[in-house]
């Protein structure tokens, strides 16, 4: 079990996640849409300078193929986050237990799922399957990361207090 700080922080850092995603989801297509735009035209741009210059018909399509992948890696990044926070809150509550690293990928995937049908409500915008499964890789590999990072914390804890004084 964890000092009280430690269980607050990572509430709070579970909580922020899940709100930051909720609202995000909330944004109508249009606005969402442009978010991802700015993002993917500087991506376009470092990785391939000249797109600008290309016919319209290939611009258009280049340009929309960086976006998709822009806003896959967005949603595969935010749930990362949200399963590193999910399995270090769930560390920090109940120590440690072979179920925390299950919890925590279900409970993502579960709040990826719940997303996904919240997307359903919003304007422009539609719930995808696909988009679960990204989500729940992202969640898969933030809990691996907070798993690495628990046992190197718990490495180091260990290694330190066997240091002479």
């Amino acid at each position: 079990m964890q000092k009280t700080w430690v269980r607050i922080l990572t509430t709070a850092m579970t909580i922020g996640m899940m709100v930051l995603i909720f609202f995000f989801s909330t944004e109508p297509a249009i606005q969402s849409d442009s978010t991802s735009g700015r993002i993917a035209e500087k991506a376009a741009d470092i990785v391939r300078p000249q797109w600008r210059k290309m016919p319209a018909r290939a611009r258009k399509t280049f340009f929309d193929q960086v976006q998709y992948v822009v806003r896959k890696c967005a949603h595969f990044m935010e749930f990362m986050l949200l399963g590193i926070s999910l399995r270090m809150c769930l560390e920090s509550w109940m120590g440690k237990r072979r179920g925390n690293f299950g919890f925590a990928w279900a409970g993502g995937t579960f709040y990826a799922a719940l997303d996904e049908l919240h997307q359903l409500l919003v304007d422009g915008r539609s719930g995808q399957v696909r988009d679960v499964g990204i989500d729940s890789a992202g969640v898969l590999t933030g809990v691996l990361a907070a798993a690495g990072m628990i046992r190197l914390m718990a490495n180091r804890k260990r290694n330190h207090s066997r240091e002479p004084v």
